[in-house]
């Protein structure tokens, strides 16, 4: 069936607009250019049609190397500036059902080696389908495309990094992917009965950066905007949440989900994660009984550790949910950014993924993100979100924020209504120094609090950090 009744050509297992093109539109100022528009089976029995060409399950998760990928989607060298966002629609007849606008190129017509930012906007409707079941449909979406042949895709909704490998170009296209996702949502969310989709790659012939960058300012609002306050806290309730989505990636690795705890991929809340318990409560969200709380300061607790060891194959024996340095909660490899301890300074350092210049480590944070990711747990090194930058209990088993010394300039700019006044000017970017001697003085002279509260005589006594999966003394 061709959309609007327009006589069209079959192409690629899609009937594509022949005669009708979307024309150009005004979204906040910006005039997009046309598209093509694909429309996906939308009968439950054919949902998957044609799809038998691309290789989907477990066995096709792999990293695609610089050198084999057919094309790039965002990542470090747009620094991000790229964004999916799921909509939920709930006024019926707006969501035209399998549609599938793209604007700029298909997989197969570029040249092996592109790169180039995007913007994906996903709109999803169904009878009693609303705001809370948001982020359940995005983590399905996420699954659909966990195991596609010869895709790789790191990062949260809104600082998004894909690869497509040179080896699915003739037979992974854009469409195909969004018919996976609209196949496997339909297939495991049935109460979703429309879902539509609109791509644009933003190749230059299509705009390049200029077109993407005021989508992607804009998108960062919406996101922003479908944020759920934080109205609980951690003593309110007696159930925490646990997640294992990552383990084919971080075989002991377990998220632990609280009120005031963010997973570091930033696409989960808590009550996130219990609309996905109702709704799939056999699945890899799962109640984490929170038990006896040791140390509230450091967010210890018995049945937290209890769970964590159980779904870590015996391998973490305890966790703090608020710190960096000890006994920190197991990274995976999706998180948005990451808290890192700067022995010189006693201090902690916090880089975003789209940052791409070196941090007082001495490296980039593409280095740092393989170092402490794989599900072992880092002291010393925690995943971060920016949503959970957002919490009143961030990093507070280390000092929160008066332990903070080091970040990225628009990081901080980002995150700065939730940086105490206090302590915003006082906290080091690259701007600054990236030299860890260097940022030891800055503290000195602005009076950071790390001086005062943490240093002795005014100067750092650095910990010793026990190495991955090491005990720190009992003394301690």
């Amino acid at each position: 069936m061709l959309l609007a009744a327009v006589a069209g050509r079959r192409k690629g297992g899609y009937y594509v607009a022949k005669e009708v093109k979307v024309s150009g539109e005004e979204e906040a100022g910006i005039k997009l250019p046309e598209g093509r528009i694909y429309q996906l089976p939308t009968d439950p029995d054919h949902l998957w049609d044609g799809l038998k060409d691309v290789g989907l399950g477990i066995r096709w998760v792999a990293e695609v190397k610089k050198a084999d990928m057919q094309i790039e989607l965002s990542g470090p060298k747009w620094e991000y500036k790229s964004y999916t966002i799921l909509e939920v629609i709930e006024e019926p007849g707006v969501v035209k059902g399998g549609q599938m606008r793209l604007i700029g190129p298909d997989l197969h017509e570029v040249e092996p080696g592109t790169s180039a930012p995007m913007a994906w906007d996903i709109r999803v409707h169904g009878p009693g389908i609303t705001e809370r079941h948001r982020e359940y449909i995005e983590r399905q979406m996420a699954m659909a495309l966990h195991g596609v042949e010869g895709y790789m895709a790191f990062g949260s909704f809104a600082a998004p990094w894909m690869r497509f490998s040179k080896s699915v170009a003739g037979r992974l296209t854009f469409p195909k992917l969004c018919q996976i996702m609209h196949a496997y949502v339909r297939t495991v969310v049935p109460q979703v009965e429309d879902m539509d989709f609109r791509w644009i790659i933003g190749t230059p012939e299509v705009g390049g950066l200029d077109l993407i960058e005021p989508l992607y300012r804009r998108g960062v609002e919406r996101l922003k905007a479908q944020e759920h306050a934080l109205t609980m806290e951690d003593e309110d309730v007696d159930i925490f949440y646990g997640c294992t989505i990552c383990k084919s990636l971080a075989p002991n690795h377990v998220c632990a989900i609280t009120p005031s705890q963010i997973p570091y991929c930033g696409i989960l809340s808590y009550h996130g994660a219990q609309v996905t318990v109702e709704l799939d409560p056999e699945g890899y969200i799962f109640p984490m009984p929170k038990g006896e709380c040791k140390d509230a300061l450091l967010g210890s607790y018995t049945g937290v550790d209890e769970a964590v060891y159980e779904r870590s194959n015996h391998q973490v024996k305890h966790v703090n949910i608020f710190s960096a340095i000890r006994y920190p909660t197991t990274n995976c490899g999706c998180f948005e950014g990451a808290a890192f301890y700067i022995p010189e300074v006693d201090g902690l350092g916090l880089a975003i993924r789209r940052y791409i210049g070196v941090t007082p480590l001495g490296i980039k944070f593409s280095r740092l993100a393989g170092m402490i990711s794989g599900g072992s747990q880092n002291h010393g090194n925690k995943g971060i979100s920016v949503r959970s930058i957002q919490s009143k209990t961030f990093l507070k088993g280390d000092g929160g924020w008066d332990r903070i010394v080091w970040m990225p300039a628009d990081m901080k700019q980002e995150v700065a209504e939730y940086i105490p006044e206090e302590v915003y000017d006082k906290i080091a970017t690259e701007q600054d120094t990236i030299d860890p001697m260097e940022l030891k003085e800055f503290l000195k002279k602005v009076g950071h609090p790390i001086v005062e509260k943490y240093w002795k005589d005014g100067e750092p006594v650095p910990l010793e950090v026990p190495p991955p999966g090491g005990e720190w003394p009992d003394a301690d």
